[in-house]
């Protein structure tokens, strides 16, 4: 039983036919597109502005999540497109893995135009902000140095996380490799266009059938087991995001209402 269609693929050029293709199974119901004021007023209650194109990427900070990639995808969106309002929306944990704010320094790209999710231990509420360190105060609730950057021992519940997709106006999900990335599933949960890697399981969640665009990318190997691995376009992230963009409303959400149905 694989998760992927690529490892089915894999399996079958050894001669291994006798495989089954079954995703990890999620809730429908627990991911699901909001009504119009619904998220109006999540985006208001967040700060973010109505003309603000939010670009989301939910992950765990792993190295094999192209951070990097999206970073300087995203600038070379910014600097060819400077009057689009964009932003950035990353839910993951900010002391782990990859630095993101040394990565924000290195690449010149305005800290406010990341946003993050920040979670209270104390009142069990978020809030989506730029990244302004751990431990910070909640002003939601009054309680010290209880909030920090989502992680996968203290973080929102799904309810929550269906609030945070409803936020942006696309889904962007570069990476090395991986299995499935349930993620990207509960994005077209939430009818948003996926723009995916189109590499291991990333072929089967970056086609037109799926509600996604590809992402081109390069190989390179892994030191020690010499496994493939891709290393996204950035100029890429900046063509499809621009493609997305400039959809008017009625084709992004043709568009979503197939990736949801996929």
């Amino acid at each position: 039983i694989v998760q992927a269609s690529f490892a089915q693929k894999a399996l079958s050029e050894k001669g291994l036919n006798n495989t089954h293709l079954l995703p990890v199974p999620l809730d429908v119901n627990n991911f699901k597109r909001l009504s119009d004021s619904e998220r109006s007023n999540l985006r208001s209650k967040n700060g973010i502005q109505p003309g603000d194109f939010i670009i989301g990427f939910v992950f765990r900070n792993q190295l094999r999540k192209s951070v990097p990639n999206m970073l300087e995808g995203f600038k070379i969106f910014k600097e060819k497109n400077p009057a689009i309002q964009a932003k950035l929306l990353f839910h993951t944990h900010w002391t782990e893995g990859w630095d993101i704010p040394r990565l924000l320094r290195e690449k010149d790209i305005d800290p406010s135009l990341v946003l993050t999710t920040y979670y209270c231990d104390k009142c069990k509420q978020y809030q989506i902000k730029p990244f302004a360190g751990q431990n910070l105060d909640c002003p939601l609730c009054g309680s010290k140095g209880s909030q920090q950057t989502a992680q996968i021992t203290r973080g929102v519940n799904e309810v929550q996380l269906n609030e945070i997709y409803n936020l942006m106006d696309v889904y962007c999900h570069p990476f090395t490799s991986g299995g499935q990335e349930i993620p990207i599933q509960e994005a077209k949960l939430n009818k948003l266009i996926t723009i995916v890697t189109n590499y291991s399981c990333g072929e089967d969640y970056c086609t037109e059938e799926s509600g996604g665009l590809p992402l081109d990318w390069t190989e390179y190997r892994e030191p020690g087991t010499q496994f493939i691995k891709a290393s996204t376009s950035a100029e890429h992230i900046a063509e499809q995001l621009l493609k997305v963009f400039s959809m008017d409303e009625s084709e992004r959400l043709k568009i979503g209402e197939k990736a949801r149905k996929f």
